[in-house]
């Protein structure tokens, strides 16, 4: 008798996993705080955000903000529920990547890329906090090599140009070089939300042939591999008094 009573509850119970998971869009709407993000199971969150770049907004009519700078205006989203896939049509700051996978909670949000390299999680806010603004004259002068990554780690020591440098003038052009000469010239274009750095060779080039990050009083940029098995290398520049 008292296994028949089981039945009932084990219906229920295998109705509830044989669902198919799913995240509609409403799941998303909102205000989200970027508690962390790790890539390859390092912790780089301060490295990719500071407290103006560390939030997200998704709108209902199908926009999206980054930061606290950004125009979301400019930006658009979707969501396959059925895929669990969330597409950011313009990118995120972690290298562009438009495509993740996505499990969503009334109040929290886990994003994966496709290689699993980015981990992001992502915590609601009922309101964005107020903005300490930043202007892109910040970004004038010159900038010099702070340190040098390898998979995460530490490895400045070792690397073979610690003496190189990037000057940001007020004109958009800038000069790069180290103490023996071996100076490029170009010009250089924050974006709106003050997390990318673009440098062109050319003045009215729409693609940039470099990309760095901006956070924390550092700028920085990855050495792209083919091969995703080979070392990641990460060059940050800090701005000098």
């Amino acid at each position: 008798m008292r296994s028949l009573k089981l039945i009932p509850l084990l219906l229920i119970i295998f109705f509830i996993t044989s669902c198919n998971y799913t995240t509609p869009p409403e799941m998303l709407f909102g205000n989200w705080y970027i508690a962390s993000v790790k890539a390859n199971g390092h912790n780089m969150t301060s490295d990719y955000l500071d407290e103006n770049t560390r939030y997200l907004v998704f709108e209902e009519e199908g926009t999206y903000q980054i930061g606290l700078l950004d125009t979301a205006s400019e930006k658009s989203w979707l969501i396959h529920p059925d895929k669990n896939e969330l597409v950011m049509m313009q990118g995120t700051p972690f290298d562009d990547t438009k495509t993740w996978k996505v499990k969503a909670a009334d109040n929290l949000v886990f994003l994966n890329d496709k290689h699993n390299h980015f981990q992001i999680e992502l915590k609601r806010k009922k309101e964005l906090p107020k903005l300490e603004i930043m202007q892109e004259e910040a970004l004038v002068g010159k900038w010099i090599i702070d340190k040098v990554t390898v998979n995460g780690y530490n490895n400045t020591d070792k690397y073979a140009f610690p003496n190189r440098w990037i000057l940001l003038a007020d004109d958009g052009r800038f000069y790069n070089g180290n103490e023996k000469g071996d100076q490029n010239v170009g010009f250089w274009k924050a974006n709106s939300s003050l997390t990318k750095l673009d440098f062109f060779d050319q003045k009215t080039k729409q693609n940039s042939f470099i990309s760095f990050n901006i956070a924390n009083n550092t700028i920085w940029y990855e050495k792209q591999r083919e091969d995703r098995n080979q070392p990641q290398v990460r060059v940050y520049f800090k701005k000098s008094e």
